[in-house]
């Protein structure tokens, strides 16, 4: 292995380990049981279920209020030291340091595979469409398979490992998906996915580069958000490449492979940055879903065993 790539991937390493020494998960928990936060569960818990939503009227001045989120960073350098960070967190994770075949699902770039393979690893990556695809890890070696990931083209027991960022968010079956990745999982292998925004959370419905307004699929109707984005000349809505899945419909599903894979790390990634929306219109979330968790929690770290 290249020695330069290794003490690169040791780098990225390294910083992982750092992070999660100094977890801001902690300092998320405390104020998830925080009085501001207490205060917005109990205005959300008393609300009623109407109104549902707001006047179309109000978007406008809600979108004044609110500041796109900065680009993800599509550069060759942002790729790449994002490739590497994803690479180095897989491999602190269990069993995968020992793994010999990795499996990535859900790629685009295939920088965390590239990762991975410059660290010795022998990956597959897959992806519906291979043009995102970077020649940087074709190069590395990684063996890249357009297909359908609720019907992997793989054999049975095949990987060490398999592994998935921000993909189960997408997918219109994530129960299907899950139950590919637990098949061309050898027993005694791990599965790890690392995904969100979940649909409910804060940015879940995706339109954050159009609708900027937090919690916008909650505040205003579907036709609403599509009309605001046509009449400003903002990129369309797309509603077709979110799942819409519920914390509550992910909860269920572990539990519905439990004896199939046990739960070695189970992290509901918080965000409590937006609760002065749930407070100023609480009926809007509390007419959408009678559990306050909903809303709080963005995303899912889960790593799982396969036993059987």
């Amino acid at each position: 292995m290249n020695s330069v790539v290794t003490s690169r991937i040791r780098s990225a390493l390294r910083q992982v380990l750092s992070e999660d020494a100094r977890d801001t998960i902690k300092r998320l928990q405390h104020l998830h049981k925080g009085p501001e936060t207490s205060r917005t569960r109990r205005l959300f818990e008393a609300a009623k279920l109407t109104p549902a939503f707001l006047e179309d009227q109000e978007l406008h001045r809600l979108q004044e209020r609110y500041r796109a989120l900065p680009e993800y960073g599509y550069d060759e350098q942002s790729l790449e030291v994002q490739g590497n960070k994803r690479a180095a967190q897989i491999l602190a994770l269990p069993g995968f340091a020992r793994a010999g075949s990795v499996l990535e699902v859900g790629c685009w770039d295939g920088m965390v595979s590239c990762g991975l393979q410059r660290a010795g690893k022998f990956t597959t990556a897959i992806d519906r469409h291979s043009e995102g695809f970077d020649v940087r890890a074709r190069a590395a070696g990684v063996t890249l398979r357009e297909m359908d990931a609720e019907a992997l083209q793989l054999p049975d027991e095949s990987f060490d490992g398999v592994f998935s960022y921000d993909t189960f968010e997408h997918v219109a079956r994530p129960d299907r998906v899950l139950a590919e990745c637990i098949r061309v999982t050898r027993k005694g292998g791990y599965i790890y996915l690392n995904f969100g925004p979940l649909y409910m959370s804060a940015f879940g419905e995706h339109a954050y580069r159009s609708i900027t307004v937090p919690y916008c699929q909650h505040l205003f109707s579907q036709p609403a958000l599509s009309r605001y984005a046509i009449d400003h000349h903002l990129n369309p809505l797309d509603p077709a490449g979110i799942n819409r899945w519920t914390l509550r419909d992910y909860r269920e599903l572990w539990k519905r492979f439990s004896d199939v894979v046990s739960v070695e790390r189970n992290t509901e990634c918080l965000d409590i940055s937006h609760l002065d929306l749930i407070r100023e219109y609480p009926s809007c979330f509390r007419s959408k879903s009678d559990s306050f968790d909903e809303f709080t929690v963005a995303g899912i770290r889960i790593v799982f065993n396969k036993i059987a």
